[in-house]
C-alpha cells in the first residue's frame, strides 16, 4: 500500500496562469508534489498550468476540478523552500542550521 505525502493546510493566495487566462485563487495544502487550489473557475482536467513561487516559474497539471477547487501536480516537483514558502514557513531550513531563531511550526521540528 502506498501512503501519500503529508499535505499542509494553509491559506495561501497566488496568481494561477491557465489556458483561460490569469485567475487569482488560494492554496489550501499543499506537500512537493501537487496541491489543492480554491476559487478557481473554467479549467478541467488535463490543463496544463504554471504557478511562480519564490521567483520561479512552476509547471503544473490538473488532476481534478470540481465546483471552485482543483488539486494539481507539479511538474517536476517543487523544493522544501517553496513548500515553507506556500505554507507561510518564516524560518527556511538553513537558517534553522546556522543557529538563528524564526518562526516554525510544530509539525516540522
Amino acid at each position: 500500500m502506498q501512503y501519500r505525502p503529508h499535505r499542509y493546510n494553509t491559506q495561501y493566495p497566488i496568481e494561477l496562469r491557465t489556458p483561460a487566462g490569469k485567475q487569482k485563487c488560494k492554496v489550501i495544502d499543499v506537500h512537493n508534489a501537487g496541491a489543492r487550489l480554491e476559487g478557481l473557475r473554467d479549467v478541467k482536467r488535463g490543463d496544463k498550468v504554471q504557478v511562480e513561487i519564490l521567483s520561479h516559474r512552476v509547471d503544473a497539471l490538473i488532476q481534478w476540478a470540481s465546483g471552485d477547487r482543483a488539486g494539481l501536480t507539479f511538474r517536476p516537483q517543487i523544493t522544501d523552500d517553496q513548500v515553507d514558502t506556500l505554507r507561510y514557513r518564516r524560518d527556511p531550513r538553513q537558517a534553522q542550521r546556522q543557529g538563528t531563531v524564526g518562526f516554525g511550526f510544530a509539525e516540522m521540528r
